[in-house]
């Protein structure tokens, strides 16, 4: 039997490789059909066109910020139990949008909202990041009342 460490990095991978599929999956369908939900179009920014700069740069800067992403909650997640699959989705879209920026210098983009034009890696990237919020917001506190009741007790 495997370690728990070991299983839930298991299940990390393979949902992060499931999000990055389906991911370019769904961008190589979108840019076969066009509608007012889908709008192929290339994003050569971040962060709905906040940050900009040379594709190489951006580049560079997605695989740091992804590994030190990963080092950080790697960390947190056993001590506050945070899902394997908050922190895969997260990395997941990382990926996939660094690909598409390896090898189209820019995110392909196909879904409009009422405020931009994003992808299935956006939505994967913001639905990990707010789950890892809400199971921090939710953890914090409970751990903070556990610290006080052993400190009482010494």
């Amino acid at each position: 039997m495997r370690p728990l460490g070991t299983a839930r990095r298991s299940a990390g991978l393979l949902m992060a490789a499931s999000v990055v599929v389906i991911d370019q999956v769904t961008k190589v369908a979108a840019s076969h059909g066009g509608s007012a939900m889908v709008l192929p179009a290339r994003n050569p920014s971040y962060a709905l066109g906040i940050v900009g700069g040379p594709a190489p740069l951006l580049i560079v800067g997605s695989a740091v910020v992804l590994v030190a992403f990963l080092v950080m909650v790697d960390g947190l997640a056993s001590r506050f139990e945070i899902p394997a699959l908050l922190p895969a989705l997260v990395a997941g879209g990382m990926i996939g949008n660094m690909l598409d920026r390896v090898r189209f210098g820019a995110a392909r983009d196909f879904l409009v909202t009422p405020w931009a034009i994003v992808n299935l890696a956006d939505f994967a990237v913001a639905i990990g990041i707010l789950g890892i919020a809400f199971t921090l917001a939710a953890r914090v506190p409970r751990l903070r009342v556990e610290l006080r009741s052993a400190a009482s007790s010494r």
